[in-house]
């Protein structure tokens, strides 16, 4: 079995390359609030330390929300690290590969431990070489036979992954 421990992404291991860019606009986006408050409030009824302190906490709120996860992936091993909490997903002792066919497009991994991390389409989509190796890690579970829910969802996301490196193909060769 794996050590739980996070491992951090290297030479064999894959980060969202989505994340920084995410992350600094999660920052912007709250920042530009709390002054926008400001100048709203020193325009209009003035400037207080309550108030003050009330955008402060709304824009920390914001922050909270838009902030993205930071996802990294090694062989073996799916990391997810919010704010708060970090989960570490067996990606090669997977046993349950939910894609629901709804609005949201979230992949849901479950290893054989219980222990779920929610994936967004767009996120796989964006980074091949985490795609790639999920892909990989997720063979390996079928193959063991630990993937025993979700392996039409399994075929369902390589067929849609396939579709979306063809399109793309097709797009920067200008065929599309």
């Amino acid at each position: 079995m794996h050590d739980p421990t996070p491992a951090p992404a290297g030479a064999d291991g894959h980060e969202d390359v989505l994340w920084r860019p995410q992350a600094r606009a999660a920052v912007g986006i709250g920042t530009a609030f709390f002054v926008a408050a400001l100048l709203v409030d020193a325009v209009g009824p003035g400037v207080t330390m309550i108030r003050t302190a009330g955008w402060g906490c709304l824009a920390a709120v914001l922050l909270v929300v838009l902030f993205p996860p930071r996802i990294s992936l090694a062989p073996g091993r799916l990391v997810v690290r919010g704010l708060f909490t970090t989960k570490v997903v067996l990606t090669d002792r997977l046993s349950a590969l939910q894609w629901p066919a709804d609005v949201s497009e979230r992949v849901i991994l479950t290893d054989v431990r219980g222990t779920q991390a929610p994936l967004d389409f767009c996120l796989l989509r964006a980074n091949p070489s985490l795609w790639l190796r999920l892909e990989a890690d997720a063979r390996e579970s079928r193959r063991c036979g630990s993937l025993v829910r979700g392996t039409a969802c399994f075929d369902r996301l390589v067929r849609r992954m396939d579709e979306e490196a063809a399109r793309s193909v097709f797009r920067s060769s200008g065929i599309d």
